[in-house]
Order: structure tokens, then sequence, then C-alpha cells
């Protein structure tokens, strides 16, 4: 949006919100000396014109704002994609102290099409123009190392569709994050220009049910949930549709798919067919998986064998021992005491004793340096000795040495540190972090997303979310008997006598709105701004009835009116996502949320209660009247909040897990510790994972054995 654009809008939001104000102070000006309805009304008219025209040019600059162009839209998603993961490989320390070089090899022919048939297939699709040189010219030429990995995938693979395949750990995760990077930079030094080619994004497969949800509908939601404003409308020659949608079927997104082996087994065949169905052949994409879960697959005991079609294959090698001696070493001071206490782990690298098998991938080597390892500051003499993995006593296999640093390593990640103090123990941490895998095993089969939003999915059936809702109740009870003993007044006994009960139901329903949203079922998308959604049907209730209660209590026109005028105004403020110019993360939408939830509060408050005060002011009521007045349009606040945002329900349920000990009172601060300095915690997108599938496994299996 353009500045004139941007002013424009600001100068009509300042009109729009003068001319209610005068539209109020009129309102006021008859009530205070008795105008009466026809005289209120000739000084409103002249106020509509103006009002209209402060609304249409509002409208019109956000309808500007939803005409952005579609490559623009793409073009901001690739600038937050590319400011995520090049804060996630430097956070996760890859290229610390240097980057652990990754080698692969063509997979084994029977788990990819064969290469005479990929080339013939891409050779043949239209507008292509006959073989390309750099194509390989058997999957032998697949093989290569580190950053290879985005010129094996843009001009080796004929068909532009790869699998990577690797063993657990194996580094398939950070692999494809280099490859995304790799795309990314391609794309933005293009001779063609960045709008000419897709933005790779990379979408965990985890969190997918290919039985519920076609591909193309779940990435569309993971899009608009993990960068928010793709799930604002699309411009409007692209239909009814969002913007991520919009980029879906444009093809401008390039999916790459993560953890293929993280589907429920029975659920892998259709999944497989799912991605050829929506992903057909002449759309570029990547797939992860474990080896065996892949072959099982093509050959299952029973049913149809599937595969990924067109793609050529990959398969990552083991470490090689002595880069990994090295690299312990050097990461340890590369010289010295630190350095000689890996020398028993080394000697035993590259055989088949436990340690040896247990060190030949990345993520068992990011554990073990965690452990053992110095930090800058940090002395080895304190820490404990790796020569105790070569102790066959204490860990006869493999699995014994992995489980050893799964268990070893949160203890490790939160030890006393001069350069990040730790406001956690090791034992809080690990407490923590055992709750947290089983939450998402136990209420998010098992999908490795912790959403901060959806954390009241943990306490729905607690027994606080029974009491808090038997408190609303109470609530209501209360505010109908206060309200139906009100003394009558000489000059209004209808209203006390009549209107009080009805108001004193209402008013109870009001109040016991916020505690009961606080335990919703559902819950919302953070929300990270406001805007002005006007609420016809609540507006048209809201009339209705304020004409009703005139009639039948006749009750001062005006007083109504100005009630009635705000409420409309607060049923007509909603809320808005995130720009997708800068990486959206947890904690930063978690702030927004918050923001939102207050200024929401605060504006529903202002503009249902300082009309309606103003004239309990002037007419003379008392102070306790003014203060009822006053709290209850502050509490109408926060029920409006607590039905747009999530701030408040997951503020409810965090209290409500912290004083059970699950989990610290400031989550936030915990999680996004966890990511930055511990390493335990990984960010994608909106959402927080932890570092590895399988140390979230091995912390859920812990809770499920105790």
């Amino acid at each position: 949006m353009g500045g004139w654009e941007s002013a424009a809008r600001r100068v009509s939001a300042v009109y729009l919100v003068l001319a209610l104000g005068g539209m109020i102070g009129a309102l006021w000006v008859a009530d205070r000396f008795n105008l009466g309805a026809a005289a209120t009304a000739v000084s409103l008219m002249p106020t509509l014109a103006p009002l209209f025209l402060s609304w249409v040019t509002f409208r019109s600059g956000a309808e500007r704002a939803a005409e952005q162009p579609l490559g623009d839209i793409a073009e901001h998603l690739a600038q937050a994609v590319q400011h995520q993961w090049e804060t996630e490989v430097q956070v996760r320390r890859v290229n610390d102290p240097h980057p652990m070089t990754v080698r692969w090899r063509a997979a084994p022919d029977d788990l990819v099409e064969s290469w005479p048939l990929l080339r013939a297939t891409a050779a043949d699709w239209p507008g292509e123009l006959g073989v390309h040189e750099g194509w390989a010219n058997s999957p032998a030429e697949l093989e290569g190392s580190g950053a290879e990995i985005t010129r094996v995938f843009a001009e080796r693979v004929p068909t532009r569709r790869l699998l990577v395949l690797g063993g657990p750990g194996a580094g398939k995760t950070v692999l494809l994050s280099r490859l995304v990077l790799g795309l990314l930079h391609r794309r933005m030094t293009s001779a063609a220009g960045p709008h000419s080619s897709a933005v790779p994004v990379l979408f965990p497969l985890a969190t997918w049910n290919p039985t519920r949800q076609d591909l193309y509908a779940w990435m569309a939601e993971r899009l608009a949930s993990d960068y928010p404003t793709l799930a604002e409308p699309a411009p409007t020659r692209y239909g009814q549709i969002d913007r991520a949608r919009a980029l879906l079927g444009r093809r401008l997104i390039l999916p790459v798919l993560d953890g293929f082996d993280e589907i429920p087994t029975p659920l892998r065949a259709a999944a497989l067919s799912a991605i050829n169905e929506a992903l057909p052949m002449g759309h570029p994409v990547v797939l992860s998986s474990r080896v065996g879960e892949y072959r099982n697959v093509l050959y299952p005991h029973s049913g149809v064998p599937a595969r990924l079609a067109g793609a050529a294959g990959i398969e990552l090698r083991p470490l090689d021992a002595e880069d990994v001696a090295a690299y312990v070493q050097r990461d340890a001071g590369a010289s010295g005491y630190a350095a000689d206490r890996w020398g028993p782990v080394a000697a035993q690298l590259g055989t088949t004793t436990p340690v040896g098998e247990a060190l030949r991938t990345p993520l068992m080597l990011f554990l073990a340096r965690a452990i053992y390892n110095p930090r800058p500051g940090e002395s080895s003499q304190d820490l404990p000795n790796p020569a105790e993995l070569c102790e066959t006593s204490r860990f006869p296999t493999r699995v014994a040495v992995e489980r050893h640093l799964f268990s070893a390593f949160i203890t490790a990640a939160y030890r006393s540190h001069p350069r990040y103090p730790c406001r956690w123990t090791p034992q809080q941490a690990q407490n923590t972090f055992v709750f947290l895998a089983r939450y998402l095993h136990r209420f998010h089969n098992a999908s490795p997303d912790l959403a901060w939003w959806k954390l009241q999915r943990g306490v729905q059936r607690s027994i606080p979310a029974m009491v808090t809702r038997a408190m609303c109740l109470f609530l209501t009870v209360v505010s109908t008997a206060v309200c139906s003993i009100i003394p009558p007044d000489a000059n209004d006994k209808a209203f006390a006598l009549i209107v009080g009960p009805i108001l004193g139901v209402f008013a109870g329903i009001v109040l016991a709105l916020p505690g009961w949203l606080a335990f919703d079922e559902e819950p919302r998308r953070p929300a990270s701004g406001l805007q002005w959604a006007p609420n016809w049907p609540a507006s048209a209730i809201v009339l209705a009835a304020a004409v009703l209660l005139v009639a039948s209590t006749g009750l001062p026109p005006v007083r109504v009116a100005t009630i009635a005028l705000g409420l409309c105004i607060a049923f007509g403020l909603g809320v808005t996502s995130a720009d997708t110019a800068s990486a959206v993360g947890p904690v930063e939408l978690w702030a927004r949320d918050r923001r939102v939830f207050w200024t929401l509060t605060l504006g529903v408050a202002a503009s249902t209660g300082l009309g309606p005060w103003l004239l309990l002011v002037l007419s003379g009521a008392n102070a306790a009247i003014q203060a009822a007045l006053l709290a209850g349009a502050l509490w109408l606040g926060l029920t409006i909040a607590f039905t747009r945002t999530v701030w408040g329900p997951f503020t409810a349920s965090k209290l409500h897990l912290a004083s059970r000990h699950h989990i610290p009172r400031n989550l936030m601060a915990f999680l996004a510790d966890a990511h930055q300095h511990r390493g335990v915690l990984r960010q994608v997108g909106a959402v927080y994972q932890f570092r590895h599938i399988d140390l979230q496994r091995h912390l859920a299996r812990r809770v499920d054995d105790g």
C-alpha cells in the first residue's frame, strides 16, 4: 500500500472516530435539554453523509491492500522463509565450529524410477526444450555433499522431484533446510527475476492425516498458520480463496515435505497416493523419509504398492569416523586436555562397538558435544568424561548409548553458564519437557508442533475447568438476584420490577463468558491487529432490542440509543493477522495477541461505557452506579477480547498448569530460551518443535513408563 493510501486510511479512521464521538455528543445534548426524538433526528442527519464517506474511504484502502499482486505476496513469503531458516541454522549451531559434512549417494534402484524413464518423461513435458545439458546421465552423478544439494536438485534431476532417504538422526531436516536456503538464493539471483520461480517451503508431514484432509488443503492450512497473512483473502481475480490457496494454485510454492516416516504406518500408502494426486508430474517436490519405512510402502505385505512418481533419490551416508573425531575434538578446544578426553571414543569410531555405531549420525553427535564439550567460558574439568561411553558394562548396545545421550541432554543444556544464566533448574526443565512431550502425544496425536495457543486442550476436562464454569453459573444467579431486589424508583418502577431481572440474566451471562471461554474446546488462531468488521446480525438484534425496550418500559430513547450505538461499535471491532514481511515467531505472535487483547478490551469498554457514563454524570447519578457501569463496560470488553483472541484462554490454562508444577509460570520465556540458548527446541514458523522427533518420543516414553 502506498504512502498516500496509508495516510488516507489514517485520516478516514480518525474522522470516523470523531464522527461517532459527535453523534454521542449530540445524543447527550438532546437528552440534557429534552429536545425530543424529532429534534435529535434532525441534529444527527447531517452527520450521515460524512460518516458514510469516511467509512467508504477506510474500506477502499483495505480493499486496495487486498489487491496486492500475487507475485509480491510470494516475494514477502520468500523473505520470511529465508529469515526463518537463516535464524534457525544459527540457533542450531549448524556451522559451529564448522559445518559437519553430510554426504549422500544415489538411492537404491528398487526405491526410485529408472533413470532412462526419468529423462524421457522430463524431455516430453510441455514447454520443455529437449534434454538439458546439466541433467545427470546416471544416478551415480547425484552423489555429493553439503551445499551441493541445491545444484543436484535444480540441475541434475530431470524431473525436479527428489526423494531424500536416511536413517534416524541422519541429518535429513538439516539438509532440507540447506536446500531451502540454497533455492531461495538462486531465486533471488536469477536473471529472470525473483518472481520467476516458486518459493520453497518446508512442511513437516507429521501433522498431516491423509484420510481426513487432502494434501492441497493441508498445505494451505499450514501456510496460513505459519505465515498468518496468507490466511487473508487473495486478490479477487483468483476467486473467493485465501492467499495460501492462490499461491499453491499458481504453483508459486515448491513443497519440501519432511518426515514421511512420521506419518502413522497404516496411512503411509494413502499419503503417498495423495501426494502424487495433489502434485502430479511436472510439479517439483522434495520428500524425505527413513529408508525402511519408505521401502515398506513400496513392498507391502498386503495391498497395492506406492511410490513417489517420477522421483530420483539420494540416501544419506553415515558420518565418516575421521570427520567425527576431528569435529568433536575441535569443538572441545582442538588441543589439550579437553580434546584428549575424546581419545578413547575416537579409537572406537567406525567400529562395530556400541559407541562406534551410535556416533554415526549428526543427531547423536550433537547430543554428545552438548553433554561432554564445554561452552565458551566453561571448564571441561566439571563435565562428565566422554570415555564413559566406551564402558560396555553400562552401555552394552547402540540403543543403550543413544538412550543415555537423550537422557543426559536436558541436564547438560540447563547446566549453569556465566554467559547464559538459567532461571530454571535442570530438574524443572526436565519435568516441563516431559509434560510437553506427553501433552503432544495425548492431545495432538504425537504431532511435533508445539503451538502455545492450543495449550488449553490439555486442561479441558480438568477439575479447575469445571470449578470455573460452576463459578460462572453462580455469577449469573447472583446478578439476577441483585437486579431483582433493586428498590423500585417511584418514577421508574417498570424498570426495576420487569427489566431488572432480564438485565440480571444478561449481565450474569456476560460475566460468565470469560471464564467459560477460557476452556473453549476449539482454540482460535492468534490475532495481531484490529480491524473494523461490522457485525450486522448482532447490530440488528441490538437495535431491535433497543426499540422493544423503549416501547415496553418508556425509558428515555436517547439513553437507550447511546447504549445501542456503543454495542454496535463494540461488535464491529474485529481482529486481523500478522504481516509476512518478517518471519512471525511464537513469542512475537504471543506478544501481538496480548497487545490486541488489551487494546480490544479497552476499545470495547470505551465505546460501550463512556457515552452512558457521561449521561449518568450529567444527570447526577451516584458514584456507585457510575462505577458499576464502567465495571460492566470493562467486563464486556474482556468478554469480547476472550472471544476474538487467544491470550486470555492461554493465560488461564498456563496458570492452571503452572499451579500443578507442570510448566513454568513464564512459559513463553522458557520456550524462547530453550530454542535460542539451549538447543532443545527448534522453531518452524509460528510453532516450536523438539530438536528431533526421537527426542520427543524418548521424553514421552519416560512419562508412559512412569
